[in-house]
């Protein structure tokens, strides 16, 4: 074979392994690139987009939201979910009537758009009116710390804090104030001041009332400051 031959032939070669691997289709995922963090709206700028009164209807276009639910669903009413985000702010949930049951521990990614509204019920900022199928059950873990802090920074900080683990330290009582068909209201009492803890009976939790230390959620009930446990554990 002449070299003009072989120069050809190497030519026509080099094409068509070029011609071949440009015409194949790309490898690896074809659907939308997962979310990131940044993909995200933190529940503290979500909290903030309240007005302040009336039902606020979210915008199309803001960005999804996604937590951790931190609530024991049999120690609250049905269909609410305390959730919390690395922002360290809470949001009170309140999914439509048919929704599946949240464990806590879930991580919920949750679109807000398309009918969901803030609004203020009984003072505790809620989430309503979300579409079924504007929430979902995502994999992965998101870690929350409660933060630590006395009855009087809970009570002072009950709007930014709201939806969100404390711990109380120092607890000088655990007294029951009242009951009713529901479950027993407790107060929860240091050395600067009172809040209340509703246990419902449906929960099965023994409140251990020797206790020293309370960690659960905030909740606002009108006027009241209020913590909500998750187990008997949570009282030590």
């Amino acid at each position: 074979m002449s070299f003009t031959q072989i120069k050809y032939t190497l030519t026509a070669l080099i094409f068509s392994v070029l011609f071949v691997s440009c015409d194949k289709m790309p490898i690896g995922p074809t659907g939308p690139d997962p979310l990131g963090p940044g993909d995200y709206m933190s529940f503290s700028e979500f909290r903030a987009l309240y007005t302040g009164s009336g039902d606020y209807t979210i915008p199309t276009g803001t960005k999804r939201i996604r937590g951790v639910v931190i609530s024991n669903n049999t120690n609250e009413a049905s269909g609410v979910y305390r959730l919390q985000d690395e922002s360290g702010a809470g949001i009170y949930l309140y999914t439509v009537i048919g929704s599946p049951v949240y464990p806590m521990g879930s991580v919920l990614d949750i679109n807000a758009t398309g009918g969901g509204k803030l609004t203020l019920y009984n003072g505790d900022l809620e989430l309503m009116s979300i579409p079924q199928s504007n929430i979902s059950q995502v994999s992965g873990a998101i870690t929350v710390t409660p933060r630590v802090a006395t009855v009087a920074e809970i009570i002072a900080n009950k709007n930014t804090w709201a939806s969100s683990l404390v711990k109380i330290n120092n607890v000088t009582s655990i007294t029951q104030s009242s009951s009713n068909s529901t479950g027993i209201t407790y107060n929860i009492t240091d050395a600067t001041g009172t809040l209340s803890m509703f246990v419902r009976t449906a929960s099965g939790i023994t409140v251990n009332t020797s206790g020293t230390s309370v960690t659960g959620y905030i909740s606002i009930y009108l006027t009241s400051t209020q913590i909500g446990i998750r187990t008997a554990g949570d009282i030590q």
